[in-house]
């Protein structure tokens, strides 16, 4: 009985030299995963980066958009202004600027 106790301890060892290599094994599969935890942080960091940027420009562009209706609110209350004191209708002055962009656009072009 004895016998048969000391051939499954025998088994289920290993020498010295497999322990030292499987370890050996873990260490370099622990070394190229920590690698790879490192290479997404620096990915996740780098995501977190550009859409702080991305929502600073966003932000920036708002603000203009904002400004630029604002200036156009008020260029065309003084044109509409200009149009009641100059006894025309917005719709001729509008007709005229439309006309003059199109000459504008027709010289470039040609």
């Amino acid at each position: 009985m004895k016998d048969h106790a000391d051939e499954i301890l025998r088994r289920g060892q290993y020498s010295d030299a497999v322990l030292s290599e499987l370890e050996s094994q873990n260490d370099d599969q622990v070394e190229g995963m920590s690698a790879k935890v490192k290479m997404l942080k620096d990915i996740t960091i780098a995501i977190g980066d550009e859409i702080r940027d991305s929502s600073k420009l966003a932000d920036k562009m708002n603000d203009s958009f904002d400004n630029t209706r604002v200036r156009l609110k008020g260029t065309m209350n003084r044109m509409l202004r200009m149009a009641e004191r100059t006894g025309v209708g917005w719709k001729v002055w509008l007709g005229f600027f439309a006309a003059v962009i199109f000459l504008f656009w027709y010289v470039w072009l040609f």
